[in-house]
C-alpha cells in the first residue's frame, strides 16, 4: 500500500504545556492539510534537550500529559502518531529516552526504548547531555504494521549503527523512523549521509525527524528533517525553521526480494535429513542474502506412500517443524518448509507448512490434487490410496509480495493457479518432486506457462535426484518470471538456486499485456467454492 507520512519539524520553547498544545495544533493542521496516514514527532519534542529541562519532563506511560496529549490527538485525526521521544520514568525510577507509537484509536501501538545512548562531544566540551549517565538503554528492537506496510524505530544515536537496520530489514522492514535532535556541526556533515547509505544499503525508506533550530538551544538541533527512499535518494526534506514536511511512500520502489530454493539431497533417517536442511538453510541466508527460503516436497523421507506413515508427524508439534520454526526465528527469514507427512485426526495429508521470521507457523497448505498416474513400466504411483486431499487454499505476504502455496501435481491444474491470482497473489510456490519420465516434458514448461497465464513469478523446487530410491525425482528446481522466462534453473545434484525477484515486472506484463483485464467474465467464469 502507497504510505503517506508527515514529519512535524516543531518549536521546542517555553513550558511543557505549551509546546504540547503546540504539538497538538501541528499534528491537527497537517491532517487537515496533507490527509496523511502517519504523523512523525521529532526527538526530545516535549522540552529543551539539557539535563535540567529532561529530567523534569519525566513521566510515565502511557499515563502521562504528553501520551494523553497524543492518544487523544490521534483519535481526533484518525491517524497513526510516532511520538518522537519524551523522557519515561518506569515504576522502578530509572529514565528511559522513549518513542511512542498511537493507533487511530487512541491504543498505544508500543514503545522503543533508545536502544545506542549518545555521548558525542563532538559540538561541546563537555557533552552537552550524557545520555548513559542519564539513561537507561533499551535492549529491544521494535517494529509496528500500518496497513500492509512493517516499519522499524530508532532515536537518532541510533542510526550510526547499521547493524540496527540490518537486523530490521531481516524482519521485512520497509521504513525505518529515528526521531533525532542531531546537532549543527555533525548535522551538516552525517546528516543526509547516515539517512541516504541506510536507505540504500537496506532497500528501504528511510525518515529523519528533528526539532526546529533554536540558535538560543544549549544544543542547537540541526533540522532538516528528511525522508530517503530506497535508492538512496532524498525525497523530501525540511529547511531549519517549524515546517511540515509530507512524502508519498511507493512501496514499490523496494523492487527486490532475494529468494533461495534448496534443492536438497537424501539422507538415510529423518534426524539426517532435518540436519542437513538447516545447514542449508543457513547458507543461503548467510552465503546468498536470502528473505524467503524455499524447500522441496517430500525432503525429510523417501517419497513412497509405505513411508507417508511412517514419517508423519503433527503440525507444527511435529520435530520437523519445530526445527523449522527455531530456524526462521534464528535466522530472521520467511521459510517455505517443502512438504513432509502430515496426520491429523487419524488421517494422512502431504502438507507444506510456511514459517515467520519469529518463529510462528503463518500457516500450512495440504495438497489438493493427489498424484494418481499409471504409466506402465515406467511410472505407477497413487497417493490417494494413502493420503487425504486438502481443501483450503493459503496466502501470506512478504515485503508486500503477496504469496500462494501449491504442491507438484496442483500446477498441471490451470484452475487451481488462476484462483490464487484472483486472490491478488502474484508469486506461487509449488515443492515439487517430478518424476524423470514426465519431468524433461512439462516440468519447465508447465512452470512457464502458469507465471505467462496469471502474470506472476513461479517456483518449482525439487529434491535432488536419487536414483538408488525406487520413486526417482527429477531435481531442476526452476523460477519463472511473469514474462514466462526461466529466471534460474538448477540441475540433478543438491545445490542453492538463489535469485532477486524484480517486481517491477508484475505491473510492466499487466500494463504491456492486460490479459488479466481482457477476460469475458460475462462468457465464462472462473468461481472459487469457497
Amino acid at each position: 500500500m502507497p504510505l503517506r507520512v508527515a514529519l512535524l519539524q516543531q518549536d521546542v520553547t517555553g513550558p511543557k504545556d505549551q509546546i504540547l498544545q503546540n504539538v497538538v495544533k501541528q499534528i491537527q493542521s497537517a491532517v487537515s492539510q496533507h490527509q496523511p496516514n502517519l504523523v512523525i514527532l521529532p526527538e526530545s519534542f516535549n522540552c529543551p534537550y539539557d539535563e535540567a529541562a529532561l529530567r523534569a519532563s519525566a513521566e510515565d506511560i502511557p499515563s502521562g500529559t504528553t501520551s494523553v496529549a497524543l492518544r487523544q490527538a490521534a483519535i481526533d485525526c484518525g491517524v497513526f502518531i510516532v511520538g518522537g521521544s519524551i523522557v519515561e520514568r518506569s515504576s522502578s525510577g530509572q529514565l528511559y529516552n522513549t518513542c511512542t507509537v498511537w493507533s487511530p484509536r487512541g491504543q498505544l501501538v508500543t514503545k522503543y526504548r533508545k536502544i545506542h545512548l549518545g555521548d558525542s562531544n563532538a559540538s561541546a566540551e563537555p557533552a552537552t547531555v550524557n545520555e548513559s549517565a542519564l539513561f537507561t538503554a533499551g535492549d529491544q528492537p521494535v517494529t509496528f504494521d500500518v496497513g500492509s506496510v512493517k516499519i522499524g524505530l530508532g532515536i537518532c544515536w541510533d542510526m550510526r549503527f547499521p547493524e540496527l537496520a540490518a537486523a530490521y530489514r531481516r524482519q521485512g522492514c520497509q521504513l525505518l523512523i529515528y526521531p533525532s535532535l542531531c546537532d549543527v556541526r555533525t548535522g551538516g556533515m552525517h546528516w543526509e549521509l547516515i539517512a541516504r547509505s541506510l536507505a540504500l544499503n537496506n532497500q528501504l525508506f528511510v525518515a529523519f525527524c528533528s526539532p526546529a533550530r533554536d540558535e538560543k538551544a544549549k544544543l542547537v538541533a540541526f533540522g532538516h528533517s528528511l525522508v530517503a527512499d530506497p535508492w538512496g535518494e532524498i525525497c523530501v526534506e525540511a529547511g531549519e525553521q517549524q515546517e511540515v514536511v509530507v512524502a508519498d511512500l511507493n512501496f514499490a520502489l523496494i523492487e527486490e526480494l532475494k529468494i533461495a530454493l534448496i534443492q536438497l539431497g537424501s539422507f538415510p533417517t529423518k534426524q539426517a535429513a532435518i540436519a542437513n536442511a538447516l545447514t542449508q538453510i543457513r547458507s543461503a541466508v548467510k552465503d546468498k542474502g536470502a528473505k524467503l527460503v524455499i524447500l522441496p516436497e517430500c525432503w525429510n523421507s523417501t517419497y513412497s506412500t509405505e513411508e507417508f506413515g511412517r514419517s508423519a508427524e503433527k503440525i507444527p508439534g511435529g520435530e520437523t517443524s519445530l526445527a523449522l520454526a527455531k530456524v526462521a526465528e534464528e535466522l530472521g527469514i520467511w521459510l517455505v518448509g517443502g512438504t513432509y507427512p502430515e496426520v491429523d485426526a487419524g488421517k494422512l495429508y502431504n502438507t507444506c507448512a510456511v514459517f515467520g521470521p519469529r518463529g510462528e507457523l503463518v500457516g500450512k497448505y495440504r495438497k489438493m490434487h493427489l498424484f494418481d498416474m499409471d504409466i506402465p513400466g515406467i511410472c505407477t504411483f497413487s497417493e490417494s490410496s494413502v493420503l487425504t486431499p486438502g481443501k483450503e487454499f493459503l496466502t501470506f505476504s512478504v515485503e508486500g509480495l503477496k504469496i500462494g502455496v501449491g504442491i507438484c501435481y496442483d500446477q498441471r491444474f490451470p484452475e487451481f493457479a488462476a484462483v490464487y491470482r484472483q486472490l491478488g497473489v502474484d508469486f506461487l510456490i509449488f515443492p515439487s518432486a517430478f518424476d524423470t519420465y514426465t519431468g524433461p516434458m512439462h516440468f519447465e514448461l508447465i512452470a512457464q506457462a502458469r507465471a505467462l497465464d496469471n502474470s506472476m513469478f513461479v517456483a518449482l523446487c525439487a529434491p535432488a535426484r536419487d536414483t538408488t530410491k525406487d520413486y526417482v525425482a527429477y531435481g531442476y528446481s526452476t523460477l519463472c518470471d511473469p514474462w514466462g522466462r526461466v529466471l534460474c534453473r538448477a540441475g540433478e545434484k543438491p545445490e542453492i538456486l538463489a535469485a532477486e525477484l524484480d517486481l517491477t515486472l508484475l505491473e510492466d506484463i499487466k500494463k504491456k499485456i492486460p490479459v488479466l483485464k481482457q477476460k469475458r467474465n460475462d462468457v465464462y467464469e472462473l468461481v472459487k467454492k469457497k
